[in-house]
């Protein structure tokens, strides 16, 4: 990838950044910016591939490395929604697993709504987290995909 078309892609990002946070009221977005502190951030890099890593101290907490950007975009909304909905559920003063099911409910609607594809994603990896032992009944419902018409 040319430096050209790195500066082109990170531009894009930045705009669906913008775009899909502002659908969500996310005020502190995904950054390009290393913060440290294990606050993901954004690396278009010069051979193609996007990053998606977290460091602390300098030392590497997690890297995802991918060419699609719907998947960085992915990546970073999963951990965006998860921020945000803990604090709209710590706002409601809920305990045990009525908090645990708001916050993954309102998860998953922040997902739907900002594509309905990344919260059945997100719904699948936290069935498969959970493991056949798991909270599986404070998993939430999605809404059906939107209708289609046929002509």
């Amino acid at each position: 990838m040319t430096t050209d078309r790195a500066a082109r892609m990170r531009r894009h990002l930045e705009a669906e950044i913008a775009r899909l946070g502002a659908a969500i009221g996310l005020k502190d977005g995904p950054t390009f910016e290393n913060h440290d502190g294990a606050r993901p951030f954004i690396l278009v890099c010069g051979d193609g591939t996007l990053q998606y890593l977290a460091l602390e101290r300098g030392v590497i907490c997690f890297s995802r490395t991918t060419r699609d950007p719907d998947e960085l975009l992915y990546w970073a909304y999963a951990d965006a929604t998860a921020t945000l909905a803990l604090h709209w559920t710590n706002k409601r003063g809920l305990t045990g697993e009525k908090h645990l099911a708001a916050k993954w409910k309102r998860r998953a609607t922040l997902l739907h709504s900002l594509n309905p594809e990344w919260a059945k994603r997100w719904r699948a990896e936290l069935i498969e987290t959970l493991g056949p032992e798991g909270e599986h009944h404070l998993v939430p419902t999605l809404p059906p995909p939107p209708a289609t018409t046929t002509s």
